[in-house]
């Protein structure tokens, strides 16, 4: 009796494991076999949404010349100052006294000359950066030396000035001099390529400040020997500091150590940290 109980049992319970079993089957069959890469390309999707919408939040570009670039002719007619200029001009009353008219003439020069001294490639293109920076110095009255010459190039009263006009692999500055030139922040860009030069002078120059002081220190940090920047009233302190980076730097010309207990702090650390340093004045 109880065998027969067995076999029944077991011949109930075997048709409804098979069927389980067959139903696992199918059920199986009809699920995706992907599903990690379909999320994956779910995700996906959603992340380049996101970037879309980010981009499309994002402030816009300028359009105008970045630095160490060009663009066109029309950059000539842009300042970084349109906007406010524009309305510094609304809301500031008018007025017709020459002193006024002088001093608005006298701006409008110095931002003419700044964009005169943009950076063009197409002339580094053609000359390379030494004869570059060469015809951007003595084009505007400074002077330059070149290794293996025993003398200055300097343009005549004419004007004129004998330099290669087009690239010469052998030709290499080795002295800059930009005393009393009429130079900004935005022409030192120009020199910025120039591995090799070892005497720089500013002496003069009163466009020069801290700023330009910390970008000629960037420029020549590797190389430059000589460094004048007398008689730059702008220059202060905090610039000077900046002459840390010159690694190689031996002879500093400045108006005086004592101008005042920051600037013979300065000089003193300088010296500290470049025990080679003769500074002079």
């Amino acid at each position: 009796m109880f065998k027969a109980l067995r076999s029944t049992r077991n011949k109930l319970n075997s048709p409804l494991i098979c069927g389980y079993c067959t139903s696992n089957e199918k059920h199986n069959s009809k699920m995706p076999t992907d599903l990690v890469k379909q999320t994956d390309i779910t995700s996906k999707s959603e992340l380049d949404k996101m970037k879309e919408d980010v981009k499309s939040l994002k402030w816009r570009s300028t359009w105008h010349e970045k630095e160490g670039q060009y663009y066109s002719t029309l950059r000539t007619f842009y300042t970084e100052h349109n906007n406010s200029a524009v309305m510094k001009f609304i809301q500031s009353p008018i007025k017709l006294w020459p002193s006024d008219i002088k001093k608005w003439w006298a701006g409008k020069q110095e931002e003419k000359s700044i964009i005169m001294q943009q950076y063009i490639p197409a002339r580094n293109q053609m000359l390379g950066n030494e004869l570059a920076a060469a015809h951007f110095v003595v084009h505007r009255g400074g002077s330059v030396k070149f290794f293996g010459q025993d003398f200055w190039i300097k343009r005549n009263d004419m004007k004129q000035y004998n330099l290669p006009k087009k690239y010469d692999p052998d030709w290499f500055l080795q002295a800059i001099d930009c005393n009393d030139m009429e130079l900004y922040y935005e022409g030192l860009v120009n020199m910025r390529d120039l591995q090799n030069v070892e005497w720089f002078s500013i002496s003069g120059c009163e466009n020069m400040d801290d700023w330009c002081l910390d970008r000629i220190a960037n420029i020549f940090s590797k190389s430059l020997l000589y460094l004048d920047i007398r008689d730059c009233p702008n220059i202060t302190f905090r610039g000077l500091g900046a002459l840390v980076k010159m690694e190689k730097l031996k002879i500093l010309y400045v108006n005086n150590i004592i101008i005042s207990d920051e600037w013979e702090m300065t000089c003193l650390l300088l010296q500290e940290v470049n025990p080679k340093l003769d500074i002079r004045t």
